[in-house]
């Protein structure tokens, strides 16, 4: 047996993005996490780097890795890091000559212009990584090399000419996956400052500007037995009191939000939890009560506008009504609610602005956030008004950011993009200082702080 040394590689993300590079070391990418738990499960011996700009700067990185002497590279790429990504593949190649790959959701969307853009780069994996990562690495077993062609979901370039393998199913039992490896983050730091269990991948809706092109739209859950011995093992293991479900729609599945919180309260578990949910799958308000009794403390809604049509646009699939009534069951029961709203989102007017600034205000949530639409690799929005930028040399720089610097002015609505940086901002200040609104949030501040002791 020729057992693989992988390092994977999450890198850091540049300030003006909407992810800041100074990110806690609790913000452990669980994508790697199974993958290298899968690695690990069949031999091989795996480490994880998450650079960050103090413990783990990458001069660190760099150190540890000439000690790991790794056989394969392995880098995870959104399109906010992407950037960053090209950089490490890069040094990664002329530092230790081994076989570079990258995955992720925005190598998955634009696999060509990955590889011919970034020379270095030995292979693109598209979509769920564990099948890809174990069949390359059983072929490396076999013949100490890398063979490109057996592995599913592999994009690479041959004699200069791009080459796809097609993708694997899939995984549909996620419960014969092991539990995320978060041990084998290099540094000896700590991953959980912040507490997650991922229990669900993929998500039925059909929003155009969603990038969710890795899990598909397929809702592929984990059993609430699987999550909530995950749970019990964080709290028992880890002294976790506080967890994040960061799934993109763990409440797609009703019927089984409610076995989880019936484990949950049958354990007496002691924790806290917040979760990621669509307004039209929270519309009971037994299910809301059970899930404040299981310890939910705050559920992050995408409303995403105050005006239906636009909605209708979106394909969000929901109503404004279905909103109003979720918002107003969990503020009933003390559920906390984190809503997001996008400005500049196709056939976005001032008109429509402005409905959806007074509708923020009037769902009540515990905390809105607003933001400009972002065109992201792989979504609908991106296919229809901006192909032309999936080239080899695309600067993704500014892609993501947040403030004025943009690669281009908006082609989904006639506003100029000074105009939705503009009423993202005067959205969010016109908010946060309404009288109520101070308010909700001084009370949630309260209720945070009894918790924390």
């Amino acid at each position: 047996m020729n057992p693989m040394r992988v390092a994977l590689l999450y890198p850091l993300f540049p300030e003006r993005s909407i992810s800041m590079s100074l990110r806690g070391r609790g913000d452990f990418p669980l994508g790697l996490g199974y993958i290298a738990a899968c690695l690990k499960r069949a031999g091989h011996t795996v480490s994880i780097f998450i650079p960050d700009s103090f413990r783990m700067p990458m001069k660190r990185v760099w150190r540890e890795l000439e000690d790991f002497k790794p056989d394969l590279v392995g880098i995870s790429a959104l399109t906010q890091n992407f950037m960053e990504a090209r950089l490490v593949a890069g040094e990664a190649k002329r530092r230790f000559g081994c076989p570079v790959i990258m995955g992720g959701p925005h190598p998955t969307a634009l696999p060509r212009s990955t590889l011919l853009g970034l020379p270095e780069l030995d292979a693109v994996i598209v979509g769920e990584g564990e099948l890809p990562m174990l069949a390359l690495a059983e072929e490396f077993d076999r013949s100490g090399r890398l063979d490109l062609e057996k592995v599913p979901g592999a994009a690479y370039l041959r004699n200069g000419e791009f080459t796809a393998n097609p993708r694997p199913e899939f995984i549909s039992d996620l419960d014969a996956l092991p539990y995320p490896a978060m041990e084998l983050l290099s540094g000896k730091a700590t991953p959980f400052g912040n507490h997650k269990v991922l229990t669900s991948r993929g998500c039925p809706g059909q929003c155009n500007f969603c990038a969710n092109i890795c899990m598909g739209k397929k809702f592929r859950p984990h059993s609430p037995e699987r999550v909530v011995a995950e749970i019990e093992r964080l709290v028992r293991d880890h002294g976790a009191f506080y967890i994040q479900l960061p799934d993109d729609c763990f409440s797609a599945d009703p019927k089984r939000v409610h076995r989880i919180c019936d484990l949950i309260i049958e354990k007496r578990l002691k924790v806290y939890w917040e979760a990621n949910g669509r307004v039209n799958t929270l519309q009971d308000e037994e299910l809301v009560a059970k899930m404040k009794r299981a310890g939910c403390e705050r559920v992050l809604l995408g409303i995403e506008t105050g005006s239906q049509k636009i909605n209708d646009i979106m394909r969000k699939g929901t109503t404004l009504e279905m909103a109003e009534k979720c918002c107003a069951l969990m503020n009933k029961h003390g559920i906390g609610t984190f809503t997001t709203f996008i400005i500049g989102n196709e056939g976005e007017t001032l008109e429509t602005i402005g409905e959806t600034l007074a509708f923020s205000r009037k769902i009540k949530s515990t905390i809105a956030y607003f933001t400009i639409l972002i065109p992201y690799p792989g979504t609908p929005i991106f296919e229809k008004y901006y192909k032309d930028f999936d080239r080899p040399d695309m600067d993704w720089t500014d892609w993501c950011s947040l403030g004025r610097t943009r690669p281009c002015e908006p082609r989904q609505t006639r506003l100029s993009h000074l105009t939705l940086w503009f009423y993202s901002h005067w959205g969010m200040i016109t908010y946060l200082f309404h009288p109520a609104q101070m308010l909700r949030l001084a009370l949630t501040s309260l209720r945070w702080m009894s918790m924390s002791k």
